[in-house]
């Protein structure tokens, strides 16, 4: 049995197995109401004026168990494979300790620790969040200079960005779009991205040459790209994370 705690902004949803999952009602200007699950696991019902979501829940209640477990099992894959990625502040697929301390800005990194200082933790915050925008910046320049040589092609313009649900896109012909949430990958996923990118300046659609060029610069893009969706769903569980976004 199914059983809804309803509120005036949402309620909270206890599946079979006990699992309680809260969710938040909003209104659109839309024909048909729908349900979104967000990578945190949250679940987002979307309704015309004037219309209530619990209806809509108790009719998907299969598809959101389906999904929520989906996303469980995508994140405990990478977390044994990757190790505790959620929990640490998770750089280039690396787990570390984040030390925040007042003080003059400045970051320092070891084998084990991410050190941030400055004045508050807002500003620690802050400057981490442009430091892993530059870092990110360079990283994707340098996998990406060997890639255009291959292919000769170029790109005008590489801008970073906090994108909501994608890792990076290619606009316009010749701009290369990467999420900030990279950061949190390993340089080998990194890789994988920056090649399809790089691929779409030379074949905009996903057909078989397009698959091709990529396989030419990874070879195994498969089972990087297969890694992907696991890791957002990580990412958004990472609290470190989440408060680098907010920035």
């Amino acid at each position: 049995m199914i059983f809804l705690t309803v509120s005036t902004r949402g309620g909270s949803l206890t599946l079979p197995s006990g699992d309680q999952i809260d969710y938040t009602v909003s209104e659109r200007d839309i024909q048909h109401p729908r349900l979104e699950i967000a990578p945190d696991g949250t679940v987002r019902i979307i309704v015309p004026p004037g219309q209530s979501g619990p209806p809509l829940i108790n009719e998907e209640t299969g598809w959101i168990r389906s999904e929520l477990e989906d996303q469980r099992q995508r994140r405990r894959d990478i977390q044994h494979r990757y190790g505790n990625v959620e929990e640490a502040f998770t750089l280039w697929g690396k787990s570390y300790t984040l030390d925040i301390q007042s003080g003059s800005k400045r970051i320092d990194v070891d084998s084990e620790r991410v050190s941030v200082r400055a004045p508050g933790a807002q500003a620690a915050m802050g400057l981490l969040h442009e430091s892993l925008r530059q870092a990110l910046r360079e990283a994707v320049k340098t996998i990406a200079s060997p890639f255009c040589d291959r292919l000769q092609v170029s790109y005008e313009t590489l801008a970073i960005r906090s994108q909501r649900t994608k890792w990076a896109s290619c606009s316009g012909g010749d701009t290369l779009n990467f999420n900030i949430r990279c950061a949190f990958l390993p340089f080998a996923h990194l890789r994988y991205l920056v090649a399809h990118e790089v691929a779409h300046l030379l074949e905009a659609t996903h057909n078989e040459r397009f698959w091709k060029l990529v396989r030419t610069m990874v070879p195994d893009a498969k089972s990087r790209r297969d890694d992907l969706q696991g890791f957002w769903y990580a990412l958004h569980h990472n609290p470190h994370w989440q408060k680098i976004l907010d920035v």
